[in-house]
């Protein structure tokens, strides 16, 4: 990415905390330390494995058969991937909306966060949606919507002001679309949309949440990224996502990018309108500056390695590498612990690093891709359990000794 596409982005973030500070939701508020005692079951990458999801749902205690909630005042933290790969998508999702709302009125908690494929779902990466994903999606009228679509996308490409690639729009092509745009595919889009209903749903929610001394997210936190605190962190995701919507909107309006464009297509056609802007080819001021924020996202917090949502050092580096930065970062925030998702561990069990300062708890829930298996990380009273699906709960760290009056 030129570097000359970096400055718009990076000069719209230091005026996001205003932008945002206020809309932070109140379902992301961190948790102090008085929540130490307060049992809290984290759950990793679920990847539409949904019938997995409800397994291990019912052996923490926190639903039963008909899929209530029964865990009183626990705190569930679901730390992102729910969508993508596996055909339960849909129902994962609805299933923790419902159950955000019975924790509350049982003085619970229902903390869904980000994950990079919540991000991609929304920003329109779409490399790992299922055919049964999409199908999950689909009603009586998607074969008149996916008409209607391709005929709006014959009108948009065959624009004279686009550049060409060769695009065909015969049989066999209109065939070959029908195969990528499958029944499903426009309702999901638009579900996942700033006005749909899991689109709506998951703008609210944060990247980051502290129940405790405990640090949650999707993919871990670099100890070498710079910033001040988590809140900020929140912040900076929740306007990119405001941001790229925006820029989406207006593209779309410009008639730059068609609004289902997957990701990866939106990207080429702004590039290729930027390229015929400073060759001199097209004139287009009123677009400009637009064009250059929608090309440097991938510098940005919702598509960096380095973000929260896609970091996996936590994981894989060794931990020489960084556990002194580690043990700053933590004490710089006032936590103890990370929990973070992401990457499928080798023998799909709850791993802890770092001398039990990081617990890993993606297990490749979804078997039939990873050939993981559904867990759990139980945190209550200093004590770190892991549950299985398939097999006995397992204390990974107990509570610290109690200091017994008399003791030198």
């Amino acid at each position: 990415m030129s570097a000359k596409f970096r400055s718009p982005l990076r000069r719209a973030c230091t005026v996001c905390f205003l932008l945002v500070g206020a809309t932070v939701s109140a379902g992301a508020r961190p948790e102090g330390a008085g929540a130490a005692s307060t049992r809290v079951v984290a759950v990793g990458d679920v990847h539409g494995a949904f019938p997995e999801f409800v397994t291990i749902l019912e052996r923490t205690g926190l639903i039963d058969p008909k899929l209530q909630w029964t865990g009183g005042s626990a705190v569930l933290v679901q730390t992102g991937d729910i969508p993508d790969r596996g055909p339960g998508t849909r129902a994962a999702l609805d299933l923790l909306m419902r159950l955000e709302a019975q924790a509350e009125k049982q003085n619970g908690r229902v903390l869904a966060l980000l994950g990079n494929h919540e991000v991609m779902t929304m920003t329109g990466d779409l490399r790992y949606v299922s055919l049964e994903d999409y199908r999950s999606f689909s009603t009586d009228r998607s074969e008149k919507l996916r008409e209607q679509a391709w005929e709006d996308y014959r009108k948009f490409m065959s624009n004279p002001r686009r550049p060409r690639h060769g695009e065909s729009f015969d049989d066999a092509a209109r065939e070959k679309w029908m195969a990528e745009h499958p029944p499903g595919f426009f309702e999901r889009r638009d579900a996942f949309g700033p006005g749909g209903v899991y689109g709506r749903w998951l703008r609210q929610h944060d990247a980051i949440t502290r129940v405790g001394d405990v640090l949650f997210m999707h993919g871990g936190l670099d100890p070498k990224l710079r910033f001040h605190n988590v809140e900020e962190l929140n912040k900076r995701i929740r306007y990119e996502l405001a941001m790229f919507d925006s820029l989406w909107e207006s593209l779309s309006q410009k008639g730059i990018i068609w609004r289902y464009m997957t990701w990866e297509q939106a990207f080429r056609a702004a590039r290729d309108e930027w390229d015929a802007i400073e060759s001199g080819r097209l004139q287009a001021p009123d677009a400009s500056e637009d064009l250059q924020k929608f090309l440097n996202f991938p510098n940005g917090m919702l598509m960096s390695e380095d973000s929260p949502l896609w970091y996996r050092g936590l994981a894989l580096e060794p931990e020489e590498n960084l556990r002194r930065n580690l043990d700053k970062l933590l004490v710089r925030l006032k936590v103890q612990y990370i929990v973070a998702a992401h990457s499928v561990r080798p023998k799909f069990d709850i791993t802890p690093r770092f001398d039990n300062r990081v617990f890993l708890i993606d297990t490749g829930m979804l078997k039939p891709y990873f050939g993981g298996r559904a867990s759990a990380l139980e945190i209550q009273d200093g004590r770190f359990t892991a549950y299985y699906a398939d097999g006995p709960q397992q204390v990974l760290l107990g509570p610290a000794p109690t200091a017994v009056q008399g003791d030198p």
